[in-house]
């Protein structure tokens, strides 16, 4: 797995959140309060997740307090609690090594090769929503 405490940390709220990674990259150390378990994520553009708090599970509140931990060790070098801009890669890698995978689209919408992961394939249909409803609802310019 994962010795980082900041990918632990992502990889569990990807767990119990379901967000997207984009949402998770929002999260800072205010954002996990330990006294209410929860942890906020933000989507200001609402362009995926929206804005939410979420109850932390038991199980992982370990992580979540290993990465505030770690954020106030580190403070210099990244105020993301989660992830950062570049752990992407990463963190797919320490979720494929764990076999943990995002719903996948059904076999008729799949692209790429047969057995290939789609990790983005929620982040992409979600954007792909959000995108019709705003051309739904756009007001005509005026003459």
């Amino acid at each position: 797995m994962t010795a980082h405490p900041r990918l632990a940390a992502a990889l569990a709220a990807a767990l119990f959140t379901g967000v997207s990674f984009q949402q998770l990259a929002t999260a800072r150390p205010g954002d996990y309060d330990d006294a209410a378990a929860t942890l906020a994520l933000h989507d200001r553009a609402r362009y995926t997740d929206g804005c939410a708090t979420h109850r932390v599970p038991p199980w992982a509140r370990v992580f979540l307090k290993a990465a505030v931990c770690f954020a106030r060790l580190a403070p210099a070098q990244d105020e993301h609690l989660l992830a950062g801009p570049h752990d992407r890669t990463h963190l797919l890698r320490v979720a494929e090594v764990a076999r943990l995978r995002p719903p996948q689209p059904p076999a008729g919408q799949r692209t790429g090769p047969a057995g290939r992961i789609q990790w983005d394939w929620r982040e992409r249909k979600e954007a792909q929503r959000y995108d019709a409803m705003l051309t739904r609802h756009q007001i005509p310019p005026s003459s």
